[in-house]
């Protein structure tokens, strides 16, 4: 009688977890991966995380019990092929840039660059769609646009002409994208965010550190430049939006909530800290502005300029 139910038990939790949404996920061990895991954990899914030897999985710690990881290189077809079987959704995060910024990465060696991001992603539509995978989501960025038509509206519309070797290669991957959508292999997603911002697992390599930092302790700063941006758990929660959601198919969405110089931010933390640091430079001010109204439609409620300021304040505590 006891092993009859256990063996009952044991093949109603079985089924239960066969029965939930497997979505392979490349990126999970990035900057915006742990705040996508930590949304994917609160579903009814399984997670398959593709990562590399050197990859860093502490920050998953909190949800591995929903996640199984698939060691190898997006460049082999045969661990892609592994990392999206039995799969309903894949999401692709992943760049590979090996420590360098978005845009040096994409100058050094464009070969690699190249095969390792754009041939590595193309591989990865053609697996999925072998595998039957229902939807693909996309991480793309606004560095498709490059050269800005002032005369039509910066929408989703907006022609594409990049005008950097990684703005070149998202706007490439899209493009496969919509030909694995129009030729009806699959559902795709494609998100289009500016610079993120938020609380980094790596701690410094959050947004405006060293600004940040700097003025906290009183050190005098001299700032320039300045971006658009949007928070990272906004970007999350849009991609966790879009799951198993058929309005969301065939779809892109730019994620932007504000422009802000970065005189401000180093104005901001010094207001919160009542810092007696001298901050110097000249404020840039946007040129243009890019439309979100289509992001909205998903729900998302963007941070604005109250989750800025308590972003700064929580990096004030850290640092």
């Amino acid at each position: 009688m006891y092993i009859i139910l256990v063996t009952s038990v044991w093949f109603f939790i079985t089924t239960l977890e066969s029965s939930a949404v497997k979505i392979a996920v490349t990126g999970l061990t990035g900057f915006l991966g742990h705040y996508v895991a930590k949304k994917l954990f609160a579903r009814d899914v399984r997670i398959q995380a593709l990562i590399r030897s050197a990859s860093n999985t502490l920050h998953l710690k909190d949800y591995e019990r929903k996640i199984s990881f698939v060691q190898g290189d997006m460049t082999d077809k045969e661990t892609l092929k592994k990392f999206v079987q039995g799969s309903d959704i894949v999401i692709h995060m992943a760049y590979e840039r090996d420590g360098a910024s978005f845009h040096e990465a994409a100058n050094k060696d464009i070969k690699r660059f190249v095969e390792a991001n754009l041939l590595s992603s193309i591989e990865l539509l053609d697996v999925s769609k072998q595998a039957g995978i229902k939807q693909f989501v996309f991480i793309s960025s606004c560095a498709v646009y490059g050269h800005i038509f002032p005369a039509i509206k910066l929408d989703e519309l907006h022609p594409l002409m990049p005008d950097s070797n990684y703005g070149a290669y998202k706007a490439s991957a899209e493009a496969f994208c919509h030909s694995y959508f129009m030729s009806k292999a699959f559902d795709t997603t494609i998100f289009r965010p500016v610079g993120i911002y938020g609380i980094n697992p790596h701690l410094a390599h959050s947004a405006w550190y060293n600004i940040i930092k700097d003025v906290k302790h009183g050190v005098n700063v001299e700032v320039s430049g300045g971006g658009k941006v949007v928070h990272v758990e906004d970007v999350a929660k849009s991609v966790d939006s879009v799951i198993s959601n058929k309005d969301a198919s065939g779809k892109i969405y730019n994620l932007v909530d504000f422009y802000i110089d970065n005189m401000s931010i180093a104005r901001i933390a010094k207001e919160i800290c009542a810092s007696e640091s001298n901050i110097s430079g000249t404020p840039k001010q946007p040129i243009h502005t890019i439309d979100n109204t289509q992001s909205k439609t998903l729900g998302v409620r963007y941070a604005g300029m109250e989750g800025l300021r308590g972003y700064i304040q929580e990096l004030i505590d850290r640092v």
